[in-house]
């Protein structure tokens, strides 16, 4: 039986710096929590951005904020993993080899970054992740409890991803977290690792988790649960790591309408059942009848 569902935002619910989601979300949340279901957003996005987007649910939903770096239950924060701050100095200044890139430093309560002259920049981040942001690119940062950080650049990270990931192996955890985007992490902190933070929380079993992503950072969440889903645009690392493939966002496949609905209360891959057809509240709950096409 599913207890637990957790999904990726950017590219696998919505596309990606969308500020919208489809209004099915929220009643489909809600009729998870009234059978006793957690929902998660997992997103490499910051936790009050995250709030905003699933705000007429926020109250009855997980955040696991910053690619696993913050976990949030209720407004009361569960987990927080802090980077060491000799290491915020040393991307600092490594960032300057970059000047095509924007560098971005997330806390807890607000995101700090590079950019305070690039509007179109500034305007995606507070309108389209809808982000508390400070821009500032004198600040002292280290003094900041920095949980994650981030390279942004506009023309794809890609090109750069290896020779950044090379450089830092080791000392910071290191995922493309989408096509502009490349983020930093305390070793040993990623969605799978927050992820079964939460399954021990909430004593939630590995096969009673379900999750949802297209990305390299949702590959350790995938991997975390016992139904791991890539939506049909997915990295192929995240393909071969799940056990099912759905359609993309735009297809509604992620998590919405049918899909979600499919695994939780069983048929997935033997019929295309639509959430605006459904009586929910006749299904079975139970993977029992599950059947993999």
């Amino acid at each position: 039986m599913i207890k637990l569902v957790a999904t990726d935002i950017d590219g696998t619910l919505i596309r990606e710096s969308s500020s919208v989601l489809p209004e099915e979300i929220f009643d489909l949340i809600r009729e998870l929590r009234k059978r006793d279901i957690y929902f998660a957003a997992a997103s490499g996005r910051q936790y009050m951005g995250l709030k905003r987007l699933f705000a007429p649910v926020a109250d009855q939903m997980l955040f696991i904020s910053e690619n696993g770096s913050n976990v949030v239950w209720k407004d009361e924060e569960l987990y927080a993993s802090v980077i060491n701050p000799n290491l915020i100095k040393e991307m600092q200044e490594y960032a300057k080899h970059f000047p095509n890139m924007h560098l971005t430093l997330s806390t807890t309560k607000a995101m700090h970054s590079t950019g305070s002259d690039d509007l179109s920049y500034r305007k995606m981040m507070v309108d389209g992740y809808q982000n508390d942001m400070v821009f500032d690119d004198d600040e002292d940062d280290t003094k900041l409890k920095v949980i994650k950080m981030s390279l942004y650049c506009e023309s794809g990270i890609r090109p750069y991803a290896k020779e950044i990931e090379d450089y830092w192996q080791g000392r910071l955890n290191t995922v493309v977290a989408g096509a502009p985007w490349i983020d930093f992490m305390k070793p040993g902190t990623d969605k799978g690792a927050a992820l079964q933070f939460v399954q021990q929380y909430f004593q939630v079993k590995k096969e009673e988790t379900l999750a949802f992503g297209d990305n390299h950072n949702d590959l350790g969440m995938i991997l975390a649960a016992g139904e791991g889903c890539a939506v049909s645009t997915a990295r192929t690392a995240v393909k071969e790591a799940a056990k099912h493939i759905v359609g993309s966002y735009e297809e509604k496949g992620a998590i919405l309408p049918n899909t979600l609905l499919q695994i939780c209360f069983g048929t997935l891959g033997t019929t295309f059942i639509s959430v605006l057809s459904l009586d929910i509240q006749n299904l079975s709950l139970t993977l029992q009848q599950f059947q993999r096409s």
